[in-house]
């Protein structure tokens, strides 16, 4: 398929993926926190548990929407947050809580321990997929029938959490939907473009193993949020809205999702100029 020739209307006029576009990633951190808040204030009204997969991937997000927390005073005491994933050492452990990689790490610093103390998610309501519990998340996953809203950014090779893209032919459609959380070895693509965004292009400080949520807990999802930013996501939103769903780019399946959409930067929405 001639991707090249995917323009910026053909994107948004998609019929297979609903592509929203703004204009900066800050409008989109801002737009992230919108959603965050209004869905934790209309389940607090309610008397009712908010629930969300979160990555760390967009990542500016976190601290605004903890300081809309704080000025508005909202309660998080029923909100319940699952991140995506986490790096392993060689032996499946967690890496350090302070190795500069850590999401636990980043989580703590740029999100849970900004929120003030009266207001903040209770301890036992955050969960990481866990290499000694590794059905807890599903557990937890199907105890809410899903999770209100998974946020999500997607990899150069089409991963959503570290569900790394696999050849054709390799597994089921229907095997791939229902794969759960699991470790596994990182794709050299994401550890290529991992170093490049967050470990100045040093491949070697890049933890080789992982462990993510599956396919299965993020498809359960009441509502999936997808949102780009990054350099080399021109190329991903149009293979988003181009291939049939498949295991060689895994958030294709996101376009099964009856709620399930995308919030894209205009630099990349716009025509490719090579």
């Amino acid at each position: 398929m001639d991707f090249l020739s995917i323009t910026e209307k053909d994107v948004l006029s998609s019929r297979e993926l609903k592509v929203f576009a703004v204009d900066t990633a800050e409008d989109m951190y801002n737009e992230m926190v919108r959603l965050a808040v209004n869905k934790i204030k209309e389940n607090n009204s309610r008397g009712k548990t908010t629930s969300f997969i979160l990555p760390v991937g967009p990542t500016g997000q976190y601290r605004r929407l903890a300081r809309v927390i704080n000025m508005e005073k909202i309660d998080c005491s029923n909100l319940i947050t699952i991140n995506m994933d986490e790096y392993l050492d060689e032996n499946d452990r967690y890496i350090p809580r302070d190795h500069p990689l850590s999401f636990i790490g980043f989580m703590d610093k740029n999100f849970f321990g900004l929120i003030e103390p009266e207001l903040r998610v209770k301890p036992d309501n955050i969960y990481f997929p866990d290499p000694d519990n590794i059905g807890r998340v599903g557990e937890v996953v199907d105890s809410l029938g899903g999770v209100d809203i998974c946020f999500a950014g997607i990899g150069i090779n089409g991963h959503i959490a570290f569900n790394e893209a696999m050849e054709e032919g390799s597994i089921s459609l229907e095997e791939f939907r229902k794969l759960k959380t699991r470790t596994l070895e990182l794709a050299q693509s994401t550890v290529y473009v991992n170093s490049s965004i967050f470990a100045r292009g040093h491949t070697e400080i890049i933890p080789p193993r992982c462990i993510t949520i599956g396919m299965d807990e993020i498809l359960k999802s009441k509502e999936i949020v997808c949102c780009l930013e990054y350099i080399f996501q021109p190329a991903v939103v149009r293979k988003m809205v181009s291939l049939k769903p498949t295991p060689s780019f895994p958030a294709t399946f996101i376009k099964e999702h009856s709620n399930s959409y995308m919030i894209v930067t205009r630099d990349v929405l716009k025509d490719y100029t090579l």
